[in-house]
């Protein structure tokens, strides 16, 4: 508790000082104007979810009657929850009720999910309002098997599946030793029509490629549209040679919307729709330095929102429960997830606490559902800003600013004169962990609730300072 208090005073203190900061004259200034006439495309109450692998759910993890995981998703409002991930076709066995676990197991099994794990993740899903995504293991094939599981999903899950992902980065599965030389999407077609038939409705996503532009997404699309609910492909922004200026680049939004525009294309031509539902800012465990601080924070808002206006149904951001910044079940690091464990102590009890890009990911979130507006701009700044008139009636615009300077920011909204409230998240630096909203930590338990400050629209205008390498949502 006393580590939870002092990091509360410290993000307060910090935040503090960053509002008390003088604005220099020279200080950039830009104006926004809001077209509140004209909304375009949707952003979904979903938009932006959260992806974990198969072996949680083996490993007993995802549990709503211990820790504190249950109020860390209510925390972020109910979203789409993906359950896949490697571990699904390389090492998970699903094991019909009333079986007992293969004895010896098989080389390759190294975790078995349960029909009480498919209760236990029910149990979640109620208490949290979320709903899910489940693959089933196609790399190592048994027909058996997945009807069993899929017939236990469907039973128990009922409404809150979203979708059966028919296994995991098919693409990659020659390299996996999990197909043989030559594989390639004729036969992967072979294996999701199978896959598919044993289902046996259409509440089915893939092909979840690993490759982003991957023309098998795409042809998967035209071919089996009447059977999917969902066209579905993974995006990291970059490799281990990612750095936090790179990630907040203009260029980098520019070149992930870019790489999901044909694949985009094919799901929105065969009226399918389609989430990057394994996503984060760099693969095989993200970059130490980069993806577990602040820049990813501000990083991760940028996409999910870059996405949604593109006309993307949703990202899922991946993670693992491990411990925070070290190595696990594969001997890799997972630097990038939201969610992890402060000590082993604490992994067991399930009690976690949050990482930089959960701030990011619960200020997007602060955007929808509703339909974006259009904006216009005159910054030179490195400045994202996005606009949507909400399903409430209420329009909100998020500020990303990830300049090193701060930059008044004067927002054309119209209408009468009125007050608007801001939420502002800080940092103590792009490379440092500390984050906040309105000096506001998530506690121990889960919970946060920053308190907005006030700024007033007059004459149709409302202006505002915008910390260096801040985010600020408004709602008017």
């Amino acid at each position: 508790m006393e580590s939870t208090v002092l990091g509360k005073a410290a993000a307060l203190a910090a935040f503090l000082v960053i509002l008390a900061l003088p604005v220099p004259a020279q200080a950039a200034t830009t104006t926004v104007t809001v077209d509140t006439v004209h909304p375009a495309g949707r952003l979904a109450a979903d938009a932006v979810g959260l992806s974990f692998e198969m072996r949680e759910l083996g490993l007993g993890n995802l549990d709503p009657a211990r820790g504190n995981m249950a109020q860390l998703m209510r925390t972020l409002g109910a979203s789409n929850l993906r359950i896949g991930g490697n571990t699904l076709d390389r090492d998970t066995l699903w094991l019909p009720a009333g079986q007992s676990p293969p004895d010896p197991k098989p080389d390759w099994v190294q975790d078995i999910v349960t029909p009480a794990d498919i209760k236990r993740l029910r149990g979640l899903l109620d208490a949290t309002g979320w709903k899910a995504e489940v693959g089933v293991n196609v790399g190592r094939w048994d027909p058996a098997l997945v009807a069993d599981q899929v017939r236990t999903m469907d039973q128990v899950l009922g409404k809150r599946l979203v979708a059966v992902e028919c296994g995991n980065e098919p693409d990659q599965w020659e390299g996996k030793a999990l197909r043989p030389p030559g594989y390639a999407y004729p036969q992967y077609h072979a294996d999701w029509a199978a896959c598919a038939d044993v289902v046996g409705h259409h509440r089915i996503a893939g092909p979840d490629t690993a490759g982003t532009s991957s023309s098998w997404a795409s042809s998967l699309a035209a071919d089996e549209h009447d059977r999917m609910a969902m066209l579905t492909v993974h995006q990291y922004a970059s490799g281990p040679d990612l750095t936090i200026n790179r990630m907040l680049s203009a260029a980098q939004i520019t070149s992930q919307l870019t790489a999901v525009a044909g694949n985009l294309a094919a799901a929105t031509a065969t009226g399918l729709p389609m989430r990057v539902d394994e996503a984060n800012s760099a693969y095989s465990g993200g970059v130490d330095g980069v993806s577990n601080k602040y820049a990813s924070a501000l990083w991760v808002i940028d996409y999910g929102l870059s996405m949604a206006q593109a006309g993307m149904a949703g990202i899922n951001v991946h993670g693992g429960l491990g411990v925070c910044n070290a190595p696990i079940w594969n001997g890799k690091f997972q630097r990038y997830t939201p969610i992890c464990a402060s000590s082993t102590a604490y992994e067991l009890a399930q009690q976690y606490r949050v990482m930089p890009i959960y701030y990011g990911i619960w200020m997007a979130r602060q955007m929808g559902p509703g339909r974006f507006l259009p904006v216009t701009t005159d910054t030179t700044q490195n400045l994202s800003v996005y606009a949507v008139q909400g399903d409430d009636g209420r329009t909100r615009i998020a500020l990303v600013h990830k300049d090193g300077a701060p930059v008044d920011v004067t927002l054309a909204v119209g209408g009468r004169n009125r007050l608007a409230s801001v939420l502002a998240m800080t940092g103590a630096g792009l490379d440092q962990e500390s984050t906040a909203v309105q000096g506001v930590t998530v506690d121990g338990a889960g919970r946060f609730s920053p308190a907005p400050s006030s700024a007033r629209v007059t004459g149709g205008k409302l202006t505002l300072t915008v910390s260096a390498a801040s985010a600020v949502v408004v709602t008017l």
